[in-house]
């Protein structure tokens, strides 16, 4: 039941809500069950049902594009961005998890050209003015340099408490620091397993499914 095995007897379930499987196989109803699921979306992969310009989207991938049934996206990443990805058929949790007012956050590794200095860091921290608007509040943290060959790069992670679109590309090249690779690794409790593979799905748990709806009051 929502990915994980049940060995009691007389466990109940919400057929509105739950999923449940035997043997692998999704136990059948007249109305299609509520899902969710995190999937590990690729690099160079667009969140989106098609593409004008025949790029590769997430219903192409082979294992989402077998779905018997719809499936939307949580949000949206762009086409370089890597990473947690929710996907579900509950349209009010959906509207909730990416509506400004709850602030669910969203934890990213990002890779960049450069180090930020401490004022940098203090700028994404407290906000800096974008096209749309002054970024909201933020948590930025360095992880670890890399050699990037003619360059010197360096790891950091940083969350942020809102969905505007491509926020922490643009956060890092606001202070004239390219991004190499970002990859979200949390969304509010749910994080990405390191042993899902890119184009990956699977089951979010009831745990974390619960996690997800307290955090929007449902």
């Amino acid at each position: 039941m929502n990915g994980q095995v049940v060995t009691e007897l007389g466990r109940k379930i919400d057929p509105q809500q739950d999923q449940v499987t035997v043997n692998g196989k999704l136990v059948g109803s007249s109305v299609p069950p509520r899902v969710y699921w995190l999937l590990n979306k690729p690099d160079e992969v667009l969140t989106a049902r098609s593409d004008e310009f025949q790029r590769q989207t997430i219903y192409d991938l082979p294992k989402i594009s077998k779905v018997p049934f719809l499936v939307s996206p949580v949000g949206r990443l762009d086409y370089r961005t890597e990473g947690l990805l929710l996907l579900t058929n509950d349209g009010e949790l959906a509207s909730r998890l990416t509506h400004p007012r709850f602030e669910i956050p969203r934890q990213y590794h990002v890779l960049i050209i450069g180090r930020l200095s401490h004022e940098e860091e203090q700028a994404i921290i407290h906000g800096v003015e974008l096209e749309d608007g002054k970024s909201g509040r933020a948590e930025v943290r360095y992880a670890h340099g890399k050699n990037l060959g003619a360059s010197r790069g360096s790891w950091y992670a940083i969350t942020v408490f809102e969905g505007r679109n491509r926020l922490v590309r643009r956060l890092f090249e606001h202070l004239n620091h390219k991004v190499v690779r970002l990859i979200r690794v949390a969304y509010g409790e749910v994080r990405l397993p390191e042993d899902l593979e890119p184009g990956d799905y699977r089951q979010l748990t009831s745990a974390e499914i619960k996690a997800l709806k307290h955090a929007t009051g449902l």
